[in-house]
């Protein structure tokens, strides 16, 4: 029984897991009307399943975030700013000399909204 228990804990089965974040992944924000796709323009040469892999310096408005239709705050387009990176990166995973972007990443919007992670994009 010790035993079984060991490795479904080794397993993750009790603890929450994290996906990587692909180009194609889709974001909500806390303050958007409408969920948002991530895009990442120049692949850093990471790969899983195929997709190219983000980091947490991808957090560029309109280049790796799109819009999340209008802004509950200003009643306009939803288009963030963001000037900080990611947080919650994977810390030991550097993609392009950054920690890679994972599910549970979360990034600040100066307009007070909250970005989160819908999908991983891995289909």
């Amino acid at each position: 029984m010790l035993e079984n228990l060991l490795r479904a804990l080794s397993a993750g089965i009790f603890g929450e897991e994290y996906s990587y974040v692909v180009r194609g992944a889709t974001a909500k924000c806390s303050q958007g009307t409408d969920p948002g796709v991530l895009n990442l323009p120049t692949c850093h040469g990471v790969y899983s399943r195929g997709k190219p892999v983000m980091n947490v310096a991808d957090h560029a408005s309109g280049a790796n975030i799109g819009c999340f239709g209008f802004c509950k705050l200003t009643g306009s387009q939803c288009v963030p700013q963001t000037p900080e990176k990611w947080t919650d990166g994977k810390e030991d995973v550097l993609v392009d000399n950054e920690p890679a972007l994972l599910s549970k990443s979360r990034l600040v919007c100066t307009a007070s909204g909250i970005i989160t992670i819908d999908k991983d994009g891995q289909d």
